[in-house]
């Protein structure tokens, strides 16, 4: 192993089954905290983030999606459970949502317009002696 300065490095601060939303300032403190550590730091929340909570009870996951925004989270995927609210108002969701929407297996999603099958992310090390390149997908089973 080389040098830290040879090192390309790529930070992924992962969540998922969010339920709740005061905790995004502290996240936001740490996706900071994180990315003054380390450039290359990316965001993710992988499903289940518009239901089953209270909230999204009444709201229907409108206040998800502004803290995803204002956070910001760089990706989300689906879950299982962004199945339960109206159809409709998940597309609106997406297609709202400023970060990249991954969905590698359902091609044919009536928003699929607004989300992307797959990213490639190009990792440098801070010397720029080595490049990486990580990709990233999305699938959602059935079961």
């Amino acid at each position: 192993f080389g040098a830290m300065g040879s090192c390309a490095k790529l930070t992924v601060v992962q969540i998922t089954d969010v339920y709740v939303l005061e905790n995004f300032p502290h996240l936001k403190n740490l996706l900071l905290e994180k990315k003054n550590e380390n450039p290359y730091t990316i965001s993710m929340l992988t499903g289940d983030f518009l239901a089953p909570y209270l909230l999204s009870s009444i709201d229907k996951g409108y206040g998800m999606m502004k803290m995803l925004n204002e956070v910001p989270i760089d990706y989300v995927t689906w879950g299982n459970h962004e199945a339960d609210i109206p159809h409709k108002t998940v597309c609106r969701h997406v297609k709202e949502y400023r970060g990249s929407w991954l969905n590698s297996n359902m091609q044919t999603h009536a928003a699929m317009g607004h989300q992307k099958p797959y990213e490639v992310i190009e990792v440098r090390s801070p010397d720029g002696s080595h490049t990486r390149k990580v990709g990233l997908v999305a699938v959602l089973s059935d079961e």
